[in-house]
């Protein structure tokens, strides 16, 4: 009966390291900066465009061919696939490849990011964020083999970097494999326990466990480190409507709603709760307003609706 969002998992952008300063020009790193505060505004477009510019300024290109195909082999303004003849031999190059696939991750364009992140592994093969990022990418388009292997790349790179663990987990509960997640979640926390959305993460993982009190105790953590984290009370909600609790699941998916109106899942739960209250007007007007907002909820949704009318019949 819920509808659970696959969360983002915590990104990882990559900034200059005092090596990569020493051997590039200034403007690049200026180019690196303006596009990592212009993809934390949500400027993905902008951030792209600046990390493009570090990419030009960072390249030290030998390559013998025409404008045009170096454009293409380069992906300077454009998504290249073939860079063989290409040597980039600054490491700040990679950086700016990984923090443009972050960009990229972000606007959908999942080939394009995981290019980009072939080619940072490809000049900086002990790069952690080129992995943990293209993982992102491929756990997107639901190759969680390939994306587990990302993740175990960065981890071994990176022991000590929490988001890699926590998206390591995310492809663990995609598997199935429960007890793996919350193992990683609790490494994850253990580096870091101001992460919110681990514990919203893990809070879903206790809950697929039926921990409803674990997770409960979870999405009051997250909310108690961010009283705005949306996701946070749409988590709460879900519980409570677990406890048949409606009225309290009602109220925090409208707070969720209110803090995201964006959430698809908030709305469709929310519905749900109202279907099973009897307010079925109310009902459909979240129902319709979720896959609205997200098409890919429709099937879903639909089996819900049928779900609670049975529940419905079996309750009178």
């Amino acid at each position: 009966m819920k509808i659970h969002p696959i969360v983002r998992a915590a990104m990882a952008l990559s900034f200059l390291t005092q090596l990569c300063l020493a051997q590039a020009p200034r403007a690049a790193q200026d180019h690196i900066n303006r596009g990592g505060s212009l993809y934390q505004k949500g400027d993905f477009e902008g951030a792209i465009a600046d990390f493009t510019k570090a990419i030009e300024i960072s390249s030290r290109l030998d390559y013998r061919g025409s404008p045009d195909d170096l454009k293409n082999k380069t992906g300077f303004g454009g998504a290249a696939a073939n860079f063989d003849n290409v040597k980039a031999l600054d490491p700040l190059t990679a950086v700016a490849y990984s923090n443009r696939a972050l960009a990229r991750y972000q606007l959908r364009d999942y080939e394009g990011a995981v290019a980009d992140c072939n080619r940072a592994i490809v000049i900086n093969p002990r790069l952690p964020d080129g992995y943990n990022n293209r993982g992102l990418a491929r756990y997107a388009t639901k190759d969680y083999d390939a994306a587990l292997v990302d993740f175990n790349r960065a981890i071994a790179l990176s022991p000590r970097d929490p988001e890699a663990y926590n998206n390591r987990a995310n492809v663990y509960a995609e598997k199935n494999d429960l007890d793996r997640a919350i193992a990683d979640f609790d490494r994850a926390i253990a580096i870091n326990p101001r992460l919110t959305v681990v514990y919203y993460n893990r809070g879903f993982a206790r809950r697929r466990k039926n921990d409803d009190d674990g997770a409960l105790k979870d999405f009051e953590k997250s909310l108690a480190l961010d009283p705005r984290f949306a996701s946070g009370y749409y988590g709460r909600g879900v519980v409570a409507c677990d406890k048949n609790d409606l009225d309290r699941g009602i109220k925090d998916f409208t707070r969720a709603i209110e803090l995201d109106p964006s959430l698809a899942t908030a709305y469709a739960n929310r519905g749900m709760a109202l279907m099973r209250q009897g307010k079925d007007a109310e009902a459909v007007q979240d129902l319709e307003r979720a896959v609205a907002i997200d098409p890919a909820l429709k099937t879903e949704i639909e089996q819900c609706i049928e779900r609670v009318k049975k529940w419905k019949q079996t309750n009178r």
